[in-house]
């Protein structure tokens, strides 16, 4: 078995290609919880956004002192993340909403240090999610510990605060990363001993390959989840890949009679995809699905009076049916051509094209060199680089960590448009000063139990970037 990563990040803001990690603090464990190794790190902003978002910084605490004057630059706060990381050796990464929000951030992170992005989920590294086990124990397991319910919606809500408290579990302050770290590792600790079939099922399919290999069987499988508060459990079977994109699995929702669907012509079969009568099911094979044995869904209301014979019988059904399933295949193959024709054309930002392919060999290797060169000879090696991502990643870096040491001419063209990036009226994708100015009126105007105190220093940072812009800017 391999040793566990539970790991958080702070962040500036919300879109993880603008915005910075601040914070991030990670516990390395082997399969029995004993710990083997820590970190703590911070640093700064990136030099090309650094306008954190008024209120992320009223939530994670960080300091406009660590803004202004820690001595790790961003780059090096990343590049010491991924230097401990990788000493740890092949681990399962686990955060708290790590897939959907932190994973975002580490790899873009990476992405624009010009180190490899995908470091939870290559070299024998796997991934998963706290809270996607906790909502999956949460449904297969509702007495096994205390569901706190939200006084907004009345529902059950797992904050991973509001979950701590009404466990037991001990976290000295809520969004600061290492304490988060803390507390996911309690919760961990929590599903293992209370739920072990869910802990279990969650270490099966923690990489594409894992998934794959449980789930294309003739096998009905129990599949949980929360949403806003509300559960939802399906039984369902492996249909197939989508030929386009192996990363999303489709599933049949045998809570439906499967000859319904085998006549059906494409159109018919479109409007099963969405809304109420949605009998066709994605499993993100990269996301860690937690896939439960059958005998979990006839413990829900929703099963409870389903007869097991005829829900094998439907599997079976769908399984067998090869030519449904190369219609259906068929099918998925239409739509990705509907949706590639209906895309937006216009070029991306650099920050969003983090998949849209990789770097030849010989990028990779000048990537390398890049970062192993001494600060004088680097420059000279970005020249050589010809994917064009790469090369404006490393020459970030330069700008970041190695300003003196990138030509006049351009450290000053960089610095002119980030100032201008930041200056102006137009809504962007970052956070802006007008943008950061407005959070801060409604932060003033509409939020209780703000501490204005630190709003007044936040706001004093933004008008001291906004100075320093306009400055750059008057030349």
């Amino acid at each position: 078995m391999k040793n566990f990563v539970i790991y958080d990040l702070e962040t500036s803001g919300i879109d993880s290609a603008f915005s910075s990690i601040l914070q991030a603090a990670a516990i390395c464990v082997d399969e029995n919880f004993n710990e083997i190794d820590r970190f703590n790190l911070r640093g700064k902003m990136k030099k090309e956004y650094p306008i954190p978002h008024p209120k992320a910084l009223l939530v994670n605490d960080v300091s406009i002192d660590q803004l202004k004057n820690h001595e790790n630059s961003n780059f090096t706060l990343i590049s010491e993340i991924q230097n401990k990381f990788l000493s740890w050796g092949e681990c399962l990464f686990i955060g708290y909403n790590s897939i959907g929000f932190d994973e975002h951030h580490l790899r873009q992170s990476f992405y624009q240090s010009a180190l490899p992005p995908y470091l939870t989920n290559t070299n024998g590294n796997k991934r998963g999610d706290a809270l996607k086990l906790l909502h999956t124990a949460a449904a297969s397991h509702p007495n096994a510990f205390v569901r706190p319910i939200s006084d907004d919606t009345g529902r059950p809500t797992f904050q991973l605060s509001e979950f701590a408290r009404v466990n037991n579990i001990s976290q000295e302050k809520a969004h600061d990363a290492l304490y988060d770290v803390e507390a996911t590792l309690e919760v961990c600790k929590l599903i293992k001993e209370r739920c072990p079939d869910v802990w279990n099922a969650s270490l099966q399919t923690a990489s594409k390959t894992d998934v794959y290999n449980k789930m294309d069987k003739d096998k009905v499988f129990c599949a949980s989840r929360f949403f806003r508060g509300k559960e939802y459990t399906h039984g369902i079977t492996f249909l197939t890949k989508n030929p386009t994109y192996e990363n999303h699995i489709y599933c049949f929702d045998l809570k439906f009679d499967p000859e319904m669907v085998f006549d059906m012509d494409r159109v018919e079969l479109k409007k099963l995809f969405k809304g109420k009568g949605k009998c066709f099911h994605i499993v993100k094979a990269n996301e860690q699905p937690i896939l439960l044995d059958e005998k979990y869904l006839y413990q829900t209301d929703e099963y409870k009076d389903q007869d097991p014979e005829i829900i094998t019988k439907r599997m079976k059904m769908i399984r067998s049916n090869k030519s449904f399933i190369e219609k259906f295949q068929n099918l998925l193959i239409d739509m990705q051509d509907d949706r590639d024709l209906s895309q937006d054309q216009s070029e991306k930002l650099v920050e969003k094209q983090i998949y849209d392919g990789f770097p030849n060999a010989k990028d990779n290797y000048l990537m390398q060199d890049f970062h192993a060169a001494l600060p004088e000879k680097k420059y000279e090696i970005t020249e050589k680089i010809s994917d064009t991502r790469c090369k404006e990643f490393a020459r970030r870096v330069m700008y970041n960590q190695f300003p003196d040491f990138l030509p006049k001419n351009e450290l000053k063209k960089r610095d002119m448009v980030v100032a201008e990036n930041h200056l102006t009226l137009d809504n962007k994708p970052w956070c802006t000063i007008p943008q950061a100015q407005s959070a801060i009126d409604d932060l003033r105007e509409n939020e209780e139990g703000v501490d204005f105190k630190r709003l007044d220093e936040i706001d004093e940072y933004i008008q001291s970037l906004a100075g320093k812009f306009e400055s750059i800017v008057k030349g």
